[in-house]
């Protein structure tokens, strides 16, 4: 690295350093609603127990990237029997998923700062770091050079204005994070162009396309839940990870819809526990009654037409109550979820305008009429009442879905080939 470069990294090192204490803080404050840290808290300034073992390092975001890489995850462990993993995620939702995964030490990660990245060195000895979608922190990033543990990015994606922005700062970028990276595994020829964009040698990016498409969702779960759904009826509009500041656009088009169709029911699933008692609050306020997940041990419970799912890690169970879903994140600036889960279940879906996030998926399955696309709540609105009361068309866009889904497996396979050059 260039002495300037080092100078900006000394920097950055020192600014972390101090800041470090004052995000953990913050991270609890902000997640207060969701299920809380507690002394997991600590793990986020690097206090861990160490270890004897190397261990070999997957990390996810959250609870979308650690339902993305469960699979995978689960098929190195079976045949890697010998290693030892380690899972971080930085939220507690995503915490809770990643400790239902057999064989793998589930932690929160560490905060990007020197002395929490440290501390989880000294814990794990990483002898690998596999870091899934696109998460590129300097002071990990460093660590792992000088501890000759290489990094490798899979399902890498980069958007164009991300590109953009790196260019302007092309050499630095290059210095603390580019050449840091061993492989970059991409979903696309066009995230690997971009990548080269902002330094990554040639020979280090390649593409392997998009694991999400290799999903392995719980069928016996979501079978269970579909024998149960005879006691609803067939107008059962799903809104899957919807984010605060949209549960009332979601809530206001199922009235909508309602009033045309007044057999319609819904299943509300917040992304975060805020959005699901911001949702509470209003039905309340609007005097409608709804039950909780929690209050119905089975559909044969469910006396309101409005279920809210209070509950972690039962996805298939809400996705087998479903015959249309709404994909949240979409009505507000988070960029939508993954529609591939709805998709392998053959159920249609619908997105708000901001699903940039998952472009090249929505963007197949708008193509083939398995996905569509609300503006706002009457759109929204209109989808349900005309989707729900013709199944002709239901159903065909439910093929046209599962379809895409099925037609871009294989990543899987093509990463943990790879995988093995870096262990």
């Amino acid at each position: 690295m260039s002495i300037y470069s080092h100078f900006i990294l000394f920097i950055y090192k020192v600014i972390t350093a101090i800041v470090a204490p004052l995000g953990a803080t913050f991270l609890c404050y902000k997640k207060r609603n969701d299920p809380p840290y507690g002394m997991d808290v600590f793990q986020l300034l690097g206090f861990y127990k160490k270890n004897k073992s190397r261990y070999v390092w997957f990390h996810g975001a959250s609870v979308g990237e650690i339902n993305a890489l469960t699979p995978l995850l689960k098929e190195f462990i079976r045949t890697h029997k010998d290693e030892k993993v380690v899972l971080s995620t930085l939220t507690t939702t995503g915490l809770a998923l990643a400790k239902k995964i057999e064989g793998a030490k589930a932690v929160i990660a560490p905060l990007d700062s020197p002395i929490a990245v440290w501390g989880f060195f000294r814990a794990f000895n990483p002898k690998s770091l596999f870091i899934i979608d696109t998460e590129l922190w300097p002071n990990i990033l460093d660590r792992a050079k000088k501890k000759k543990c290489p990094v490798v990015i899979y399902n890498a994606r980069l958007q164009d204005k991300n590109v953009t922005k790196y260019k302007k700062h092309l050499g630095l970028v290059t210095s603390l994070i580019s050449n840091k990276l061993s492989a970059v595994l991409c979903m696309s020829h066009n995230d690997r162009l971009r990548f080269i964009k902002i330094g990554v040698p040639e020979d280090r990016v390649c593409v392997t396309g998009n694991i999400k498409y290799d999903l392995k969702p719980r069928d016996l779960m979501f079978d269970g839940s579909r024998i149960q759904k005879t006691n609803l009826g067939d107008n059962v509009l799903g809104a899957i990870s919807i984010h605060e500041g949209e549960e009332q656009t979601v809530i206001d088009a199922y009235l909508l819809a309602k009033k045309e169709n007044p057999n319609i029911k819904l299943i509300f699933v917040p992304r975060h526990q805020t959005a699901g008692k911001l949702a509470c609050e209003y039905l309340d306020k609007l005097g409608i009654k709804y039950q909780l997940r929690t209050e119905v041990p089975s559909v044969n419970s469910l006396k309101e037409d409005i279920l809210i799912g209070n509950t972690i890690g039962e996805i298939e169970f809400y996705l087998g109550l479903c015959d249309l879903v709404f994909m949240g994140g979409s009505f507000v600036s988070i960029g939508g979820h993954n529609p591939l889960e709805p998709a392998y279940f053959s159920i249609p879906i619908v997105t708000g305008p901001d699903f940039h996030n998952f472009t090249e998926q929505f963007d197949k399955l708008i193509e083939v009429g398995g996905a569509f696309v609300a503006e706002n709540k009457e759109s929204l609105a209109k989808y349900a009442i005309r989707l729900l009361s013709q199944r002709d068309e239901l159903n065909k866009a439910g093929i046209n879905a599962l379809d895409v889904q099925q037609q871009g497996r294989g990543a899987l396979q093509k990463n943990l080939k790879i995988f093995e050059n870096y262990l």
